[in-house]
Protein backbone atom coordinates (compact mmCIF):
# COMPACT_ATOMS: atom_id res chain seq x y z
CA UNK A 1 0.00 0.00 0.00
CA UNK A 2 2.85 2.36 0.80
CA UNK A 3 4.37 1.70 -2.61
CA UNK A 4 1.13 2.72 -4.32
CA UNK A 5 0.92 5.89 -2.22
CA UNK A 6 4.56 6.71 -3.02
CA UNK A 7 3.94 6.17 -6.75
CA UNK A 8 0.80 8.31 -6.65
CA UNK A 9 2.63 11.15 -4.89
CA UNK A 10 5.54 10.83 -7.33
CA UNK A 11 3.21 11.07 -10.31
CA UNK A 12 1.49 14.16 -8.86
CA UNK A 13 4.80 15.88 -8.11
CA UNK A 14 6.22 15.03 -11.53
CA UNK A 15 3.07 16.32 -13.23
CA UNK A 16 3.27 19.58 -11.25
CA UNK A 17 6.94 20.05 -12.14
CA UNK A 18 6.22 19.45 -15.83
CA UNK A 19 3.31 21.93 -15.81
CA UNK A 20 5.38 24.64 -14.13
CA UNK A 21 8.24 24.02 -16.56
CA UNK A 22 5.89 24.26 -19.54
CA UNK A 23 4.40 27.53 -18.30
CA UNK A 24 7.82 29.11 -17.69
CA UNK A 25 9.17 27.93 -21.05
CA UNK A 26 6.18 29.25 -22.99
CA UNK A 27 6.47 32.63 -21.23
CA UNK A 28 10.14 32.90 -22.14
CA UNK A 29 9.36 31.88 -25.72
CA UNK A 30 6.67 34.58 -25.98
CA UNK A 31 9.05 37.26 -24.64
CA UNK A 32 11.80 36.17 -27.05
CA UNK A 33 9.37 36.23 -29.98
CA UNK A 34 8.11 39.71 -28.99
CA UNK A 35 11.70 40.99 -28.75
CA UNK A 36 12.52 39.60 -32.20
CA UNK A 37 9.31 41.02 -33.68
CA UNK A 38 10.15 44.52 -32.44
CA UNK A 39 13.83 44.33 -33.49
CA UNK A 40 15.11 46.58 -36.28
CA UNK A 41 17.94 46.24 -38.80
CA UNK A 42 20.75 48.75 -38.23
CA UNK A 43 24.18 49.44 -39.71
CA UNK A 44 27.07 48.07 -37.67
CA UNK A 45 30.81 47.97 -38.15
CA UNK A 46 33.53 46.49 -35.99
CA UNK A 47 37.10 45.27 -36.09
CA UNK A 48 38.13 41.90 -34.75
CA UNK A 49 41.50 42.26 -32.97
CA UNK A 50 44.22 40.26 -34.66
CA UNK A 51 42.19 39.56 -37.81
CA UNK A 52 43.38 42.59 -39.81
CA UNK A 53 40.06 43.71 -41.22
CA UNK A 54 36.95 45.73 -40.46
CA UNK A 55 33.51 44.13 -40.84
CA UNK A 56 30.64 46.28 -42.12
CA UNK A 57 27.13 44.87 -42.04
CA UNK A 58 23.59 45.15 -40.77
CA UNK A 59 22.34 43.55 -37.57
CA UNK A 60 18.85 42.78 -36.33
CA UNK A 61 18.94 44.30 -32.84
CA UNK A 62 16.12 44.52 -30.30
CA UNK A 63 15.49 47.33 -27.81
CA UNK A 64 17.65 45.60 -25.18
CA UNK A 65 20.63 45.51 -27.55
CA UNK A 66 20.53 41.76 -28.21
CA UNK A 67 21.56 40.79 -31.74
CA UNK A 68 19.17 38.33 -33.44
CA UNK A 69 20.77 38.26 -36.89
CA UNK A 70 23.52 39.72 -39.02
CA UNK A 71 24.26 40.24 -42.72
CA UNK A 72 27.89 41.02 -43.53
CA UNK A 73 28.22 43.53 -46.36
CA UNK A 74 32.02 43.76 -46.57
CA UNK A 75 35.26 42.83 -44.87
CA UNK A 76 37.77 45.58 -45.49
CA UNK A 77 41.44 44.73 -44.94
CA UNK A 78 43.19 47.18 -42.61
CA UNK A 79 45.94 47.67 -45.17
CA UNK A 80 43.60 48.34 -48.13
CA UNK A 81 44.92 51.03 -50.46
CA UNK A 82 41.82 53.20 -50.25
CA UNK A 83 40.35 52.00 -46.97
CA UNK A 84 38.25 55.15 -46.46
CA UNK A 85 36.55 54.85 -49.89
CA UNK A 86 35.85 51.13 -49.38
CA UNK A 87 34.47 51.77 -45.89
CA UNK A 88 32.13 54.56 -47.04
CA UNK A 89 30.89 52.44 -49.96
CA UNK A 90 30.24 49.47 -47.64
CA UNK A 91 28.37 51.68 -45.15
CA UNK A 92 26.18 53.05 -47.94
CA UNK A 93 25.37 49.50 -49.07
CA UNK A 94 24.62 48.53 -45.45
CA UNK A 95 22.30 51.54 -45.00
CA UNK A 96 20.38 50.58 -48.15
CA UNK A 97 20.07 46.96 -46.97
CA UNK A 98 18.87 48.05 -43.53
CA UNK A 99 16.26 50.30 -45.13
CA UNK A 100 14.93 47.52 -47.36
CA UNK A 101 15.04 44.87 -44.62
CA UNK A 102 13.13 47.16 -42.24
CA UNK A 103 10.29 47.59 -44.75
CA UNK A 104 8.97 44.15 -43.74
CA UNK A 105 9.36 44.87 -40.00
CA UNK A 106 6.48 46.25 -37.95
CA UNK A 107 6.55 50.03 -37.44
CA UNK A 108 8.17 51.47 -34.32
CA UNK A 109 5.52 52.57 -31.88
CA UNK A 110 6.03 55.22 -29.29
Amino acid sequence: MRILAFLAVSVVVLTAVLLVSAVLTSGARRRRHAAQASARWAVRHYAIPGRGHTVVGVTLTDADGRVHGEHVVARIPDDAQDWQRDFVAARQEAEERAFHLNIDRPPIEG
